[in-house]
């Protein structure tokens, strides 16, 4: 009977237990940012820190500029990396080969270890 149930646990609690760990990711890597940034975070405040982090992940631009481990830890970053990857290489496509924003620049979306090579 024991196995049963536990086989009879809905999906939906093994989703949250996931969810609730990337949000702890995220967490992490917020309180992280803002140790190694809080010479310029101290000029418009940690509560304004926390709102741009926040709105950068739920926007899929957090992932601009970061290391190869951070963009692969979560199903969310993932998925950001892609949507950013295939965003510019359309607009490269369309401007004939020409990057038109900083933010699809290859430099920005290879990951630091990327750019030691």
């Amino acid at each position: 009977m024991g196995n049963m149930e536990r086989n009879a646990l809905p999906g939906s609690l093994d989703q949250a237990a996931k969810t609730q760990r990337h949000v702890l990711t995220y967490m992490e890597d917020a309180v992280s940012q803002l140790l190694e940034n809080r010479e310029d975070i101290s000029q418009y405040g940690i509560a304004r820190f926390f709102t741009e982090y926040f709105n950068s992940v739920r926007q899929g631009t957090h992932i601009l500029f970061r290391e190869f481990s951070f963009v692969q830890a979560t199903p969310h970053n993932r998925a950001s990396f892609l949507r950013t990857f295939w965003r510019c290489f359309r607009t490269v496509g369309k401007n004939g080969g020409e990057f038109s924003s900083v933010s699809c620049s290859p430099v920005a979306l290879a990951p630091k270890w990327l750019a030691g090579l």
